[in-house]
């Protein structure tokens, strides 16, 4: 019943480093590293109210004015919050207890628990699931994939490429994003670039993390064979424009202004802002298994498309 397969028995007998060695695993980057506004405790659908002004709305001075030029507008976007779930099972005894000494769950057969560094090793692994998949699921999401771990909600792709209000930025790359081209193909975006979204210094590139490696790869000196030969440390930049790598698919870039602030352009939605949707538990009262499971409802969504150049080839 367990999901985790043990350790060969041809293993007993070794004493290794009391600690496990996680997969790498990027978790939701698009969150943590402030690209994207998380409005929390919300269940359902979160309305994004948006008011605007008519344009070219000075007119010449009358002495008892009655009718103004152009008016207010409101308009909204929808967030719609998709149901997730994620769940393993794993058995204290069967899995870990035959391999190393100081893993040894403690208490009598259905009372077991796991040793300190075992229940770290499984809490994280989790952790890094769910932001792992969360990352994917906020820009490649799409409620009619055949995946059906993508089908939770639809992702910032899916929402751009399907742009309602039909005033999104389009630059189209026509080709795929190399380290010789992708100078062009950014610099063609900050041409397509409002002149206020150029303005705001929160503004920012959004590439995916091979894209990022590409316009490295650009900045370097080719005769230069030893080292990245980039000598300052931080966030890459192009035009004094910071480049943020995150889950964003390879080939498609975003310019506009991304913060965790609820004037950023990408904004997302979950009921949870803790870990109450989180419960390690036995699967039964006279069962020796365990399951780790999460509840949780997220969806995402941009506000202005008239703020944001999307490239894509």
């Amino acid at each position: 019943m367990s999901d985790i397969t043990p350790i060969s028995q041809a293993a007993n007998g070794v004493i290794p480093v009391p600690s496990y060695h996680l997969p790498e695993v990027l978790g939701a980057t698009t969150i943590n590293r402030g690209l994207i506004n998380v409005r929390t405790s919300y269940m359902d659908k979160i309305e994004l109210l948006k008011m605007d002004s008519s344009a070219n709305s000075l007119h010449a001075p009358v002495s008892t004015p009655t009718t103004g030029v152009g008016d207010y507008s409101i308009t909204n976007r929808q967030i719609v919050l998709g149901n997730i779930m994620y769940y393993r099972t794993f058995s204290p005894i069967r899995d870990f207890e035959q391999e190393y000494e100081w893993q040894y769950s403690t208490g009598s057969l259905l009372d077991a628990r796991l040793a300190a560094v075992t229940q770290t090793a499984i809490n994280e692994l989790a952790a890094g699931d769910i932001g792992d998949g969360l990352e994917n699921l906020i820009w490649n999401g799409d409620t009619t994939s055949g995946n059906a771990w993508l089908s939770r909600f639809d992702g910032l792709i899916k929402l751009l490429d399907a742009d309602s209000d039909t005033d999104l930025n389009n630059v189209t790359f026509g080709a795929a994003l190399t380290a010789a081209n992708i100078i062009d193909k950014l610099e063609a975006m900050i041409s397509s670039c409002p002149s206020a979204v150029l303005e705001n210094l929160n503004i920012k590139f959004v590439v995916s993390h091979k894209d990022k490696q590409k316009l490295f790869e650009s900045y370097r000196d080719a005769t230069i064979t030893k080292g990245i030969n980039i000598m300052d440390a931080g966030v890459p930049t192009l035009a004094g424009i910071p480049v943020v790598s995150c889950g964003i698919p390879e080939n498609k870039a975003l310019l506009g202004v991304f913060n965790n602030g609820r004037d950023g352009s990408l904004q997302a939605g979950t009921w949870m802002d803790q870990d109450r949707g989180i419960v390690v538990n036995r699967i039964a009262a006279n069962s020796e298994d365990f399951f780790i499971k999460a509840l949780m409802k997220f969806g995402v969504q941009y506000v202005r498309g008239s703020q944001i150049v999307y490239g894509k080839q």
